[in-house]
C-alpha cells in the first residue's frame, strides 16, 4: 500500500506539474519503499479546475491579510 505524506504543485512555464512524495508499507504495516517520488503533469481538464479552486482560495486568503 501506498500512503501519500505530501505533494506540491508547481507552475512551470504555463504547466502544472504534481510532485508527491509517498511511503509504500506491506501488509504488516513495514515502510518497505520510504520517501518514494511521483510526478506528473495535470493534463485532464478535472485536475486543472481543482488546482484553480485551490490557487484561488490561497489568492484570496493572501488578499485578505
Amino acid at each position: 500500500m501506498k500512503i501519500l505524506r505530501a505533494f506540491q504543485v508547481i507552475n512551470k512555464d504555463g504547466a502544472r506539474t504534481i510532485s508527491s512524495t509517498y511511503n509504500e508499507i506491506d501488509n504488516s504495516g513495514n515502510i518497505t519503499k520510504p520517501n518514494a517520488k511521483d510526478s506528473f503533469y495535470a493534463v485532464t481538464p478535472e485536475l486543472q479546475a481543482a488546482i484553480e479552486v485551490i490557487e484561488d482560495y490561497i489568492n484570496n486568503r493572501l488578499a485578505g491579510e
